[in-house]
């Protein structure tokens, strides 16, 4: 095992311990925080690294999987208007990273990054 897949594989056994023992708001806190860390992982690999980036895939995976999750987490029967705001938010974020993605462009990441961290601020707020 090399140093990266062994630093990969402490960095995923760390996430899974947290969300063993998470609470649902918790959750969704490190649900954000991986999300923000992918966005900007994202940005990085588009502007520094090669067109078929392994991290830029990767990254890529984790942050539509980390806005599924989030989204697919919203009550809206008890959480109105906040659960359509965050929605709506969630979406934009999602549409910006699909375009940013599939134009190597880094723009609409920024915007994401910065939804994402007010969203991960508040968040922390709440708790």
């Amino acid at each position: 095992m090399n140093f990266y897949s062994a630093i990969k594989q402490y960095e995923q056994t760390d996430i899974n311990s947290k969300v063993e023992n998470a609470s649902k708001h918790d959750f969704i806190k490190i649900v954000l925080e991986e999300l923000s860390k992918n966005l900007k992982t994202l940005k990085y690999a588009i502007e520094n690294e090669s067109k078929l980036s392994k991290n830029k895939s990767e990254s890529f995976a984790k942050i539509i999987t980390s806005i599924t999750i989030l989204t697919s987490s919203l009550d809206f029967e008890k959480g109105e208007p906040i659960a359509s705001n965050l929605f709506n938010l969630y979406d934009f974020c999602r549409r910006q990273v699909l375009d940013s993605y599939k134009n190597l462009t880094t723009k609409g990441i920024d915007d994401s990054i910065n939804v994402i961290d007010d969203i991960l601020s508040a968040w922390i707020k709440i708790s």
